[in-house]
């Protein structure tokens, strides 16, 4: 029985993670990803779910997958519907809540897989901000005054522009590179509405830009990062608490 079960976490986690592999891929050279992909790697693994619970009966195990599910669904849907990520993203973290929805590695915060996944990938994408500033100050310290052309931006304003991207000289040529800034009066403006998921491109070469990079990808590693290492949350926690 027990190699059942491994047998059938491994089924599981493979399908997952052949799901979002493709799909990262998709959304990575065309920006799209074909609902079938979502529809059939979902009621794989829902099929796949309802095994384990007929293997792993027990009403507590009944009762913490249906949670899992919820939570993870939820937060998915409640942030595509607030504009913070895409619908392919969305779909993401259902398809993982529903085909794992528990998952028990060492450090962990909760077993809730989707939602691990979702904030895992959040906490990893932060790696982009972190190298926008890398970025940014070793060109200013080369001596180029990236803000040039901004000199009536606020300092705010400015520090949210080298957290958030940076100024290149050849924007037009660069794919899947948003603009962050726009034109008014003749004046050029930072701007941050980078939540956006129109692929709009830069009107100009000498243009401030920020990677388009899709979130499927930041998600797909915080799967990885829960099924091998656990919670980002809880290993950063633990660092301040012992």
């Amino acid at each position: 029985m027990l190699n059942e079960f491994k047998i059938l976490d491994a089924t599981r986690i493979a399908l997952v993670l052949a799901t979002m592999l493709y799909s990262s891929y998709s959304d990575w050279v065309s920006r799209e990803v074909d609902d079938k992909v979502w529809i059939v790697s979902g009621i794989i693994g829902g099929i796949l779910t309802i095994l384990d619970l007929i293997l792993t009966w027990s009403f507590r195990y009944l009762i913490l997958t249906l949670i899992s599910i919820g939570i993870g669904c939820g937060f998915a849907y409640a942030f595509y519907y607030f504009g913070f990520y895409g619908g392919a993203d969305a779909k993401a973290v259902m398809v993982i809540s529903i085909s794992l929805p528990l998952y028990y590695p060492p450090k962990r915060l909760h077993p809730f897989t989707g939602l691990a996944s979702l904030s895992n990938g959040l906490l990893i994408s932060l790696i982009i901000p972190v190298s926008m500033l890398i970025l940014n100050l070793s060109t200013i310290l080369r001596g180029e005054n990236i803000f040039e052309g901004f000199e009536h931006e606020s300092r705010i304003r400015k520090l949210a522009a080298i957290f958030l991207g940076v100024r290149v000289k050849d924007a037009r040529r660069r794919k899947f590179w948003l603009p962050l800034e726009e034109e008014k009066d003749g004046k050029r403006f930072f701007s941050f509405n980078i939540l956006t998921f129109e692929l709009e491109e830069p009107k100009r070469d000498d243009c401030w830009v920020t990677p388009g990079l899709p979130l499927l990808l930041f998600i797909t590693a915080g799967f990885l990062v829960f099924i091998f290492l656990g919670d980002v949350i809880y290993m950063i926690a633990s660092i301040f608490i012992h």
